[in-house]
């Protein structure tokens, strides 16, 4: 994968961004090779964190470890559950996780 630079900002540059405050999930902002430590821009922080799985530009991994069948928070709310256990620092996509977003009640 390529590393384009981290994206510079008056706190430094960082890699990743947590869209929300409350949020289970940052975001890669380029494509992030497994084992990596990253930097995360969080409530106006940066925070580090290891990434233990190739993570794509765009794509979502997990802050903490999530369990089976809990909610996983992006934006603030729920995206979603996972259906499997995800260890801190692995990609969350469809693989482990169920979107629940966009669904029409039935």
């Amino acid at each position: 994968m390529s590393r384009r630079p981290a994206v510079a900002t008056p706190m430094g540059p960082w890699d990743a961004l947590v869209v929300h405050p409350d949020d289970d999930v940052a975001v890669a902002l380029h494509d992030v090779q497994a084992g990596a430590t990253v930097d995360v821009r969080r409530a106006g922080t940066i925070v580090r964190a290891k990434v233990t799985q190739a993570i794509p530009l765009g794509h979502k991994f997990a802050l903490h470890a999530l369990a089976r069948g809990v909610p996983v928070r992006k934006y603030g709310e729920s995206i979603g559950v996972a259906t499997a256990d995800i260890a801190p620092g692995s990609h969350v996509h469809v693989h482990n996780m169920e979107s629940r977003r966009a669904r029409r009640a039935t």
